[in-house]
């Protein structure tokens, strides 16, 4: 148990990256005007009494239904210019004054999508929204999730300890479609959709967590015994959605995928996605850390010395160092697309 802690904090280093050329996120710098702010300060799942604290504190949202949008005023007024857009039912606000003439100044990420009115493509806004709107929900006490669209992993939280990581895609924004980013900030889940078609994909198990935006596996092409997953699959752990969070269906050494997921979220569920603004760099991964291989021939590493992408009779794998793979004995080694293992710089 103690080494599948270890390896689970050291999934967290992933090498220094940033956006790079084509990424189209407004929010550029880490600014947030509200006191003990989860959306941008203090980004380590290795700290699990935060990271719980996080998921566990309730969130204001505006009362409506989950398919439906309030627009941001400029000032408090309903004639007001609109700088942004917010899902009601799902999507959290922060609160930063609340006035004597029935309105409140919040601030959040815009729920702008491909119709937007404002075109504030996950934008950080201030604006104001009436306060009889407002309300607390306070999120399902068993499971909360975070997202993190730098690492592009998923990290699982159950009952206040990081359960496992998964790799996943979220919106891949350019020029043409900048709509695609998918929206930082806090959202609860709030519906089972289910299996939906999207052009020629099927994605499966969704569920919506704000508006447009849905959490599923990983989609594929064809149906019954014909099920292609294998070119999306190979895109886990970078972005490549139009918004929604393309989760991995291989199972992760806990036995985590999209449908444990599904299987056991509630209603109310908390989901925090971070924000991976130019220049957010995330530590290095330490050269001592423990992966693991198959010596009979195996051709990835792991994150684990049980994994599901090898067979259980060459349980338990071998122990290397991750330096080890800079060398030429395992430099052929690849990462497993089950268990998240550090990727190589």
């Amino acid at each position: 148990m103690k080494r599948m802690i270890v390896m689970l904090l050291a999934l967290c280093m992933l090498p220094v990256c940033s956006l790079g050329e084509g990424a189209y996120t407004p929010s550029r710098e880490a600014v947030c005007h509200h006191e003990n702010c989860f959306w941008t300060t203090e980004m380590d799942v290795a700290d699990e009494e935060k990271m719980w604290q996080m998921l566990q504190s309730p969130v204001t949202v505006l009362d409506g239904n989950q398919k439906s949008q309030y627009m941001l005023r400029a000032e408090p007024d309903k004639n007001a210019e609109a700088v942004g857009e917010i899902t009601c039912a799902s999507q959290s606000v922060h609160v930063l004054e609340t006035l004597d003439n029935g309105w409140s100044k919040v601030e959040c990420y815009s729920s702008s999508f491909h119709d937007s009115k404002t075109e504030k493509w996950n934008a950080l806004v201030q604006g104001y929204v009436e306060t009889e709107k407002l309300k607390t929900v306070v999120p399902h006490e068993y499971m909360g999730l975070i997202v993190d669209k730098l690492t592009q992993r998923l990290y699982v939280f159950v009952e206040g300890k990081l359960f496992s990581t998964l790799k996943i895609s979220t919106g891949l924004p350019n020029e043409r479609q900048p709509y695609n980013e998918t929206r930082s900030g806090e959202f609860l889940f709030v519906s089972a959709v289910g299996d939906f078609k999207s052009d020629n994909l099927t994605c499966e198990k969704g569920i919506r967590f704000n508006f447009g935006d849905l959490i599923h596996t990983v989609p594929h092409t064809g149906s019954g015994d014909s099920k292609n997953y294998e070119s999306f699959e190979k895109l886990l752990g970078e972005r490549a959605s139009h918004g929604c969070i393309r989760v991995q269906r291989k199972r992760t050494p806990e036995g985590v995928n999209m449908t444990w997921i599904w299987n056991h979220y509630k209603k109310n569920t908390k989901i925090v996605i971070w924000e991976d603004w130019e220049g957010r760099t995330v530590p290095e991964t330490p050269m001592e850390t423990p992966v693991f291989y198959n010596e009979s021939g195996g051709r990835n590493y792991h994150s684990q010395e049980t994994c599901y992408g090898v067979n259980k009779d060459k349980w338990p794998l071998t122990e290397i160092t991750y330096a080890d793979l800079f060398i030429e004995a395992y430099q052929k080694l690849t990462p497993c697309a089950y268990c998240a293992p550090p990727e190589k710089e």
